[in-house]
């Protein structure tokens, strides 16, 4: 039976409401039914928490006598002060005195934090003895007899803590287990919990307690064994065939659990929800997404109101560019008022690959927070710059709200980005230098620094960017290749960049950027036929408008016009704007 709050609880909440108000600061939160949660005991947690000060605690009337009322108030502010010892002391003389059961947990709550285990020992039997109905009380004892190092006492109190959580779901097991996880000797947790399995071996969910616990140790046999048992009592658990699903998975491989739940739903839970959820995204972790995409499609239709099925498979659809089923089906979540920024944002991808431009900025804009808020905005200032809009695209990236220091840097990063795209390349250098006095060694500052001083034909500092960022980060190609690529174009040391552009080939050789670079400074050193090769590799992987571009440049240069022609009118037509594809056409007449 759970106990109502006693006066002694509610002056204690009254205590903590003064000490904010002196402290400033927030209380550890003192919960009624003896202050636990069923769910956390197992971890030593923290005895500091924000607590509410909405309204002002009610007036109480008590006959506390002032001492204790002065010890209670003691107690508390050494808490927030951190002076644990000074709050045990006086919580569990407390206790000891007006066997409060709130109070006694409090005491033994943060003894336990403290690691002062007798102390916490002592306070969790005076709540005990106040409250012995408490099945969080058992527990609370139980995790600090294990932490103390006496698991066959812990074991007894299990025991009572599953006696008195017989009508509740799971029978307390799934709790027993939950904190067990969490201790510190993984073999003496799963030593317990099969002791308090003994005690049960005929109940199916102390078998999927002791199959949880041993599947989190990667005992898979074990854990097998419990659930063949459990599922023997009870053959139509869903919440047993998905866990046994798991542990095939981490202990055979996908495949081996995708067989087995293919057969489960052929059998008696084949509409089963749960099931083929589970089924359904384990065939998204292999990859195999059409056959995940008709078991998403069979769940919409069992259940057409359940959103959250509905969301995962329109990002699924979505990965299939069936757009068509993502947008119907992503449509209804938003309707629905579920997964609402998530479904957004992923409308927003759909529409951007139907090039609806303004829905897509409509759509993302509509993701006001979450994790997809600030790629929702990134996409949303790409989409304006592609049409051009400059102004509106600063003041999305001015509004955008960073989370951190890597999302602060992306928005430096793009306000740049947009000097660039605009041709204002002056403007885009002065604002990197003045960002890298701020961040000397962001290398991605540096970097982008260096792709603007090419542009106004500042090679020196190209160099020297470039070399700075080298000494600190040596094997990287992309820097590598930019390096040798420049020398390449803009100087005549050619030696020197064919040998950065060689270290970049041969750590990333199949990148088609670098095999262009090659080419380029292949034909720059006139050797023409090596260079058409790199660049007819370059060029088959890629398609990129700057690759036909120096493919048909050597081309038409070693004689065969006809076939840099039809290189550069074939990827004119893909990119009939291009603007270095057009010069490099023009430079030769064409």
């Amino acid at each position: 039976m759970i106990r109502n709050a006693s006066r002694i609880t509610l002056l204690v909440g009254l205590i903590m409401g003064m000490v904010m108000a002196l402290a400033g600061c927030g209380a550890l939160a003192t919960k009624s039914n003896a202050g636990m949660s069923s769910e956390s005991e197992g971890d030593s947690q923290p005895v500091s928490a924000q607590a509410s000060a909405e309204k002002p605690a009610p007036e109480v009337k008590t006959n506390i006598s002032p001492s204790l009322l002065y010890q209670l108030l003691v107690a508390e502010i050494a808490v927030q002060r951190g002076q644990l010892g000074i709050a045990i002391s006086n919580y569990l003389d407390a206790a000891r005195k007006t066997h409060d059961p709130d109070t006694a947990a409090r005491a033994a709550q943060i003894a336990r934090y403290a690691q002062d285990y007798d102390k916490a020992s002592e306070a969790a039997q005076i709540l005990i003895k106040s409250d012995p109905d408490n099945p969080n009380a058992r527990l609370l004892y139980a995790s600090i007899l294990m932490l103390s190092g006496k698991p066959d006492k812990a074991v007894q109190q299990y025991l009572k803590m599953a006696q008195l959580s017989k009508d509740k779901p799971g029978k307390g097991f799934n709790v027993i287990a939950s904190q067990l996880v969490r201790m510190p000797d993984r073999d003496i947790a799963l030593s317990v919990m099969g002791k308090v399995l003994g005690a049960y071996s005929d109940d199916p969910d102390a078998q999927f307690a002791y199959a949880h616990l041993a599947m989190r140790q990667a005992k898979f046999d074990l854990a097998l064994g419990s659930l063949d048992k459990a599922l023997k009592a009870r053959p139509d658990w869903d919440n047993a065939v998905v866990l046994r699903a798991r542990i095939l998975a981490l202990q055979k491989g996908r495949a081996e659990a995708i067989k087995y739940l293919k057969d489960i739903l052929d059998g008696d839970l084949s509409d089963n929800i749960n099931v083929g959820m589970s089924y359904a995204k384990m065939l998204v972790e292999a990859k195999q997404y059409k056959q995940a995409m008709e078991e998403f499609n069979h769940l919409t239709e069992l259940a057409p109101k359940n959103m959250d099925i509905h969301y995962p498979a329109g990002v699924l659809a979505l990965q299939l560019e069936n757009y068509d089923l993502a947008q119907k089906l992503l449509t209804k979540v938003v309707k629905s008022g579920e997964h609402y920024y998530e479904a957004n944002y992923y409308l927003g991808q759909v529409a951007e690959r139907k090039k609806q431009t303004d829905k897509a900025i409509e759509y993302y804009n509509r993701v006001k927070r979450g994790e997809l808020y600030f790629g929702a905005q990134v996409r949303v200032v790409a989409l304006l710059a592609d049409k051009r809009n400059f102004t509106a695209a600063g003041q999305t990236l001015d509004n955008i709200n960073a989370q951190n220091d890597k999302q602060e840097l992306q928005i430096i990063l793009l306000k740049g980005d947009l000097y660039r795209e605009q041709g204002l390349f002056k403007e885009a250098k002065q604002y990197y230098s003045d960002m890298l006095k701020k961040m000397p060694n962001e290398t991605s500052l540096r970097y982008a620094r260096a792709l603007v001083a090419e542009k106004l034909g500042e090679i020196n500092l190209v160099e020297s960017d470039l070399q700075a960022i080298l000494q600190v980060e040596p094997s990287n190609a992309q820097v590598l290749n930019a390096l040798g690529y420049t020398l390449a174009d803009r100087t005549t040391r050619y030696k020197e960049a064919l040998g950065y552009i060689k270290k970049a080939l041969d750590m990333e050789p199949n990148d088609a950027a670098i095999m262009d670079s090659m080419g380029w400074v292949l034909y720059r050193m006139g050797d023409y036929q090596k260079a058409i090769s790199q660049l007819r590799r370059a060029n088959d992987i890629a398609k990129d408008p700057e690759i036909a571009a120096h493919l048909g440049e050597v081309l038409w240069v070693s004689g065969n016009k006809d076939a840099a022609k039809n290189v550069w009118n074939t990827s004119l037509k893909g990119h009939p704007g291009h603007k270095i594809l057009r010069e490099v056409m023009k430079k030769f007449g064409q």
